[in-house]
């Protein structure tokens, strides 16, 4: 396993030295761990610092609560985020979640398995769900690509006759009224490829044939 950079963001002294403790016990664990006692120092260092996941405690000097979470997330979407509370609170568990944190643990529960196995899932989680949303927005723009060569018809370069699906030439008011968003490109119908070789004989022009 890759070496893992982690910040803690905790203000108790004796629950960062349980942390610590037991992420020292996991002999297959390496990690730098980085602290923080505050939502402001913390939000500080993830302005320009990655990490691959965030222990987070809800209640810091200067955040309380559920609150915290929703502003960790809010401005680090990106982060892998585990909740740790005193509090076994189910409510507040499924709140965390809603707002974006990838795993809730009581710290009156935790043992050194439970933690990694809460961090790592946390990692793996973030990153499928990031993979997930880089997919459909490629999707998205793909599909938009599509519409957009969908509506992009050949135009008569004479008489301004648009070409539509199924062949058939139509003036630019009669398609418009059934298609104003459609774009065009330039080219030449049957009938002025006709008259343009009765005017330039020693010309010749080939119609547009789909």
């Amino acid at each position: 396993m890759d070496k893992l950079s982690i910040l803690l963001i905790e203000d108790t002294p004796a629950d960062i030295l349980l942390i610590k403790e037991m992420l020292s016990e996991i002999k297959r664990l390496s990690c730098k761990l980085t602290e923080v006692a505050t939502l402001k120092a913390a939000i500080g260092l993830l302005s320009h610092a990655d990490f691959d996941a965030v222990l987070l405690d809800l209640y810091l000097p200067d955040s309380q609560g559920i609150d915290t979470v929703r502003r960790v997330i809010s401005q680090f979407p990106e982060s892998a985020v585990v909740v740790l509370t005193g509090l076994n609170n189910e409510r507040t568990a499924v709140q965390a979640i809603r707002y974006g944190a990838q795993d809730f643990l009581g710290k009156g529960d935790l043992s050194p398995m439970m933690l990694l196995k809460s961090v790592i899932y946390a990692i793996e989680r973030k990153k499928f769900l990031q993979e997930k949303e880089d997919l459909l927005d490629d999707l998205a723009l793909a599909l938009k690509k599509i519409e957009s060569l969908e509506t992009i018809l050949p135009m008569c370069l004479c008489c301004k006759k648009i070409l539509n699906s199924n062949k058939q030439w139509f003036s630019v008011e009669e398609y418009l009224n059934h298609y104003p968003a459609a774009d065009t490109t330039s080219r030449i119908c049957p009938e002025c490829a006709k008259d343009l070789e009765s005017n330039r004989g020693e010309y010749k022009i080939r119609p547009y044939d789909p």
